[in-house]
């Protein structure tokens, strides 16, 4: 279980975002979307094991 999560609200390289592919900055949202949904979703499960209601 991730016992510290840090979120950050913009990118580490902004310069890097503007000179690359649109459709590869596009994937790699939508694939941090997915991680980050992933991550909620196994937190949640791994929470309800523990501590069952």
């Amino acid at each position: 279980m991730a016992e510290r999560l840090r979120v950050v609200a913009e990118p580490a390289r902004t310069a890097a975002l503007s000179s690359s592919d649109p459709r590869l900055v596009e994937l790699v949202r939508l694939l941090a979307r997915r991680a980050a949904r992933d991550f909620v979703k196994a937190e949640e499960r791994e929470g309800h094991n523990q501590h069952p209601d």
